[in-house]
């Protein structure tokens, strides 16, 4: 079975992830609607992403573009971030980029002209990560 394009976007920002990688933790709870699709934790903080996908930018320069959030990711995100916790929305843009939306810039449409300077390559997606949260510096017993 194939995956969803967002699971594999997902994946490919984690295969880049420096050793040893942050800790990370996919979440997937049906009960509670809202809550990110990846924590991650290292020594400098913690971090909440939401990850979306689109195969392409639209053609025309003025299409405004958002994010496809539900209105629980919405609530979710902004009240992490009242409560000054590090939240991000990534979205995967193709089968290179990205583009990292910070500070509540999740709910405002942006026109796909604009876009196209903030596509940065996933590498710079899994830095940005690593830059945000640290090392990790956990150790299973053995």
């Amino acid at each position: 079975m194939s995956s969803k394009p967002e699971t594999t976007f997902i994946t490919s920002i984690h295969k880049k992830l420096p050793e040893p990688p942050p800790y990370h933790e996919k979440n997937n709870n049906p009960f509670n609607s809202g809550t990110p699709d990846v924590f991650y934790s290292g020594n400098e903080g913690d971090l909440w992403v939401e990850y979306k996908f689109m195969k392409e930018l639209p053609k025309r320069p003025t299409t405004l573009v958002v994010p496809d959030l539900s209105p629980g990711q919405k609530r979710w995100l902004g009240n992490r971030l009242d409560e000054g916790r590090n939240v991000a929305v990534i979205m995967g843009v193709g089968p290179k980029h990205g583009i990292l939306y910070r500070n509540r810039e999740w709910l405002v449409p942006i026109p796909t002209s604009e876009l196209q300077a903030k596509l940065v390559l996933r590498q710079d997606l899994a830095d940005w990560i690593k830059a945000t949260v640290g090392e990790n510096r956990c150790h299973l017993l053995e």
